[in-house]
């Protein structure tokens, strides 16, 4: 398990499935998770994708949840691929407790996924994207180091209408260079306890 600021991220469970079933069929989350609200996702097909999940060491899922109370609340992932032999990793997370948005958290889960990228699997890049109404989630990355780098082109279609899927990058170095600002920022009060289990190694 991974511990950062308020939340912590594990493993998903066989048992977590059920918990995964509410929010992925849930209209508004998918809407601003995926911006594909008619989701409609069975529990089998959760089964069969946590199947596959568990066999690829490239795809990290993580239930969050409330370091305080234990709660979960979202879920997050971690992509890891080397396309152009550079080590690339997509990142996504979605709040799956509606009543928790506009806190504060998801910026939190998105810099702890950047530290997971960065600090511990050695990502040369990390990706992300999000779609053109979702304006909560562009400054929740940006406030994490991201840039929009461009848009895919109505290519996401939602209530009617056709959305452009914009597109964020944040190279290594980038990230490094406003590692500490960010954690500061973001963590608060709470920056220096996660610096010191996190961020040292004794006798290093």
């Amino acid at each position: 398990m991974f511990e950062f600021g308020d939340v912590r991220f594990r493993p998903v469970e066989r048992e977590d499935l059920r918990l995964l079933h509410g929010w992925e069929n849930d209209f508004l989350v998918i809407m601003y998770s995926r911006g594909r609200p008619l989701n409609f996702v069975s529990v089998p097909q959760l089964e069969k994708l946590y199947e596959e999940w568990i066999k690829d060491e490239k795809h990290l899922h993580f239930i969050v949840e409330l370091v305080g109370s234990g709660e979960a609340v979202g879920t997050a992932r971690l992509h890891l691929h080397d396309w152009g032999r550079v080590k690339s990793c997509d990142i996504g997370a979605y709040i799956g407790k509606k009543e928790l948005w506009g806190k504060g958290l998801g910026k939190q889960v998105y810099l702890g996924l950047l530290e997971m990228a960065f600090h511990q699997l050695n990502a040369d890049r990390c990706e992300a994207s999000s779609v053109e109404y979702n304006v909560r989630s562009h400054k929740a990355l940006e406030a994490c180091g991201f840039k929009k780098i461009g848009a895919f082109r109505q290519c996401v279609f939602v209530n009617g209408r056709k959305w452009d899927d914009y597109a964020f990058d944040l190279l290594r170095e980038e990230y490094l260079e406003q590692r500490m600002t960010l954690l500061k920022r973001i963590l608060g009060d709470k920056v220096e306890d996660y610096v010191k289990k996190h961020c040292s190694i004794e006798g290093y």
